[in-house]
């Protein structure tokens, strides 16, 4: 992962997977929504209830997590500083994450951060930039 932050246009680009990442969740979804969807379609509810309930609970599933990634999460490559509202820190598991808060609501993680001696120089990076914590 690389940040590159430009001082006259006060944007910061973050370079790595996260694009990728999530297109390709959310195509997979797609795909797998539309699978269970014409398996639905095509059974019978009274000969398969149990395997009716399951594929339809996998269906709803598939679509919430579409709309997951697309309203609250975001995964472009420049940002601007006042899109920025601050660096959010949660732990998960015993382990810290960090995340870009933006004005919008929505939130852009960085997975690829794996010990703390990378946390916490990304946390000094951002935060000579300007960007504070939330």
């Amino acid at each position: 992962m690389q940040l590159e932050f430009n001082k006259k246009t006060e944007e910061l680009t973050i370079k790595d997977e996260v694009p990728k990442h999530s297109w390709l969740i959310i195509i997979l979804m797609f795909v797998n929504g539309v699978n269970m969807g014409v398996q639905l379609y095509l059974m019978s509810y009274k000969n398969n209830e149990t395997l009716f309930v399951f594929m339809f609970l996998l269906a709803l599933v598939s679509v919430a997590v579409i709309l997951y990634y697309v309203v609250k999460r975001s995964w472009k490559s420049k940002y601007s500083l006042n899109e920025i509202a601050g660096l959010e820190t949660k732990v998960a598991y015993g382990r810290e994450r960090l995340f870009l808060k933006l004005r919008n609501g929505k939130r852009r993680s960085f997975p690829v951060l794996k010990n703390e001696k990378e946390l916490s120089d990304f946390k000094r990076t951002l935060t000579s930039m300007g960007i504070k914590s939330v």
